[in-house]
């Protein structure tokens, strides 16, 4: 039987590595674009930052999904009410995986700006509201705070200061950076046509994909997402600290058939 250990440094350096290739090969596309005006589809599809159903989608869903297990696993060593807490993150950890592959903040987007729209606000004034799903998400996300603060602050002080740092960076970008990168999108629209080498039928918004060409956007989204993959691998790091403080090992077993 075979074991595979997943030590803290380790698989933080992985999962590190993991991202900077998928950047690399994200910025290519963007040289591609930008500076060369060569048209790669197929590496847009695959590998932009800003597009849906690829591969930096799917890393970052498998990041949540890792939270999750390592979430609940704390949990399982925990007795009583001290459970709660540890079940209550795996759970939400679990459905920002799905939203992350399954664009439910989405569907809150078109909500939220029919709501603000009955209010009288236009979307083309709605500036870095744009991205109107930080507004329910903002408030769930100040909500889950209250209700998780006491278990936080019950937590030992090197997990409970890694916790919230890895969660800040993360906020960081799918908040502020991506309310940032709302606004930059409302700037002067440019017919498809005027940039041909773009791929915009590769892009989930077709009618905007000169934004591709804007370097404001295109740094407001690409570190967005950087943030957001670097806020979970350091959670990650600090669950699997965790777990090693506890006197556990996580490893997968691997067996032959019999």
């Amino acid at each position: 039987m075979q074991h595979i250990e997943f030590q803290s440094g380790k698989t933080t350096r992985s999962l590190f590595l993991m991202l900077g290739i998928l950047v690399l090969l994200h910025l290519v596309v963007v040289f591609c674009h930008v500076v060369l005006h060569i048209k790669v589809e197929a590496l847009t599809q695959l590998v932009d930052l800003d597009q849906e159903s690829n591969l930096p989608t799917y890393f970052n869903s498998a990041l949540f999904f890792i939270g999750a297990i390592l979430f609940y696993l704390h949990g399982k060593t925990e007795a009583g009410k001290k459970r709660r807490g540890w079940y209550l993150m795996a759970a939400v950890f679990i459905f920002l995986g799905i939203d992350e592959g399954s664009q439910v903040h989405e569907k809150f987007m078109f909500f939220s700006q029919r709501l603000l729209n009955t209010g009288g606000i236009r979307t083309a004034d709605l500036g870095w509201f744009y991205y109107s799903w930080v507004i329910p998400y903002g408030l769930a996300a100040a909500g889950l705070v209250l209700v998780l603060s006491r278990w936080l602050f019950n937590l030992p002080p090197k997990l409970r200061r890694g916790l919230i740092l890895s969660g800040s960076i993360y906020l960081l970008g799918a908040v502020i950076m991506e309310m940032a990168s709302g606004k930059a999108s409302l700037a002067t629209y440019h017919p498809p046509s005027d940039f041909p080498w773009l791929p915009c039928e590769s892009y989930t918004d077709f009618a905007n994909c000169w934004l591709y060409m804007d370097p404001a956007y295109i740094t407001l989204y690409t570190l967005e997402e950087i943030l957001e993959m670097t806020g979970l691998i350091l959670a990650i790091h600090c669950l699997l600290r965790a777990t090693a403080g506890k006197g556990l090992t996580l490893a997968l077993a691997l067996r032959p058939r019999d």
